[in-house]
C-alpha cells in the first residue's frame, strides 16, 4: 500500500486537501483551498539544481495523476483534469484549464483564462495570451527541421480560438481574436480576427462574418458567451473584444 507523501520542506496553505498517494516535493509553495487529487506529483524535481521552486496559487483543482514540476509560476485557480502534464520554467496566469491528457512542455508563458481541452500539447516556449480557446487534440509545435535543437516556438495572441485536431507550425504567430478551424494547419503570421481553413493556412475572410445559421449566433465569442467567465472580468473582456474589432477592421482597409 503506497502512502501520501510529502517533503518537510515543503510550505502549503490552509485548507488543502489531498487525495490518496499525493506526492510533494520539497521546493514547492501552495496556496490555500487547493484540493490536489489521486496519484499526483506537484513538485517533480527537474534536472536543474538551482530550480526555482514551484508556486501553485490558491483555489487550484488537480484531479487525479497530475505531474506539475518545480520552478513554474501558476496564478490561482488552475483546473486540471486528469493526467496532465506541466513542465518546468511556465508562467500562468490565473484559471488556466488544462483537459485530461493535456501537457505544456515548458518555459512556456500562458494567460489569464485560458481553455485547452482534452490532448492539447502546447511545445516548449510557446507563448499564449489571455482568454485563447484551443480544442481537444490541437498541436504547437516548436522544431522547424525535427529532430534539431532548433526552436521556434508558436505565438497565440488574446482570445484567439484554435478547434479540433488544429496543427499550429512552428514559429506560427496567430493574431488576436483569429479563429483556426478544425482540422487545419496554420502556418506564418495570422492577422487578427480572421479564419483559418485548411491544410494549407488559406484566409477564409473575417471572424465577424460566421454565424451559426439556425440559432442566429454570431461571432467573435465575446458577443454570446461572456457570461460563462467570472462576473470580475467580464467587462475585461467587452473591452478587449472591441479592441480586437477594431485592429482587424483597419487591418482590412490594407488588404
Amino acid at each position: 500500500m503506497y502512502d501520501t507523501l510529502i517533503s518537510s520542506e515543503a510550505r502549503i496553505g490552509q485548507n488543502v486537501r489531498l487525495g490518496a498517494c499525493v506526492r510533494i516535493y520539497g521546493n514547492v509553495e501552495i496556496g490555500d483551498d487547493c484540493q490536489i487529487g489521486d496519484f499526483c506529483v506537484i513538485g517533480h524535481p527537474t534536472a536543474r539544481a538551482d530550480s526555482a521552486p514551484l508556486r501553485l496559487g490558491a483555489d487550484a483543482n488537480i484531479r487525479s495523476h497530475a505531474v506539475i514540476y518545480e520552478g513554474s509560476d501558476i496564478g490561482p485557480k488552475l483546473e486540471t483534469g486528469h493526467h496532465v502534464v506541466i513542465r518546468e520554467g511556465s508562467m500562468i496566469g490565473e484559471n488556466l484549464r488544462l483537459g485530461n491528457f493535456s501537457d505544456i512542455e515548458g518555459t512556456c508563458k500562458i494567460g489569464d483564462f485560458v481553455r485547452m481541452h482534452g490532448y492539447a500539447h502546447v511545445g516548449k516556449h510557446s507563448i499564449i495570451g489571455d482568454f485563447v480557446w484551443l480544442f481537444s487534440l490541437t498541436t504547437l509545435m516548436n522544431d522547424p527541421l525535427p529532430p534539431s535543437h532548433l526552436e521556434a516556438p508558436v505565438e497565440i495572441g488574446d482570445m484567439a480560438t484554435v478547434c479540433v485536431n488544429a496543427q499550429l507550425m512552428p514559429g506560427t504567430r496567430i493574431g488576436r481574436g483569429a479563429f483556426v478551424a478544425a482540422g487545419a494547419t496554420a502556418q506564418g503570421d495570422i492577422p487578427a480576427g480572421v479564419i483559418v481553413t485548411g491544410p494549407d493556412s488559406e484566409i477564409a475572410g473575417p471572424v465577424r462574418f460566421m454565424m451559426h445559421m439556425q440559432t442566429r449566433t454570431r461571432h467573435p465569442w465575446p458577443r454570446h458567451f461572456t457570461d460563462a467567465y467570472p462576473e470580475h472580468v467580464r467587462d475585461r473582456i467587452t473591452a478587449l473584444a472591441a479592441d480586437i474589432e477594431t485592429e482587424a477592421a483597419d487591418a482590412a482597409q490594407f488588404d
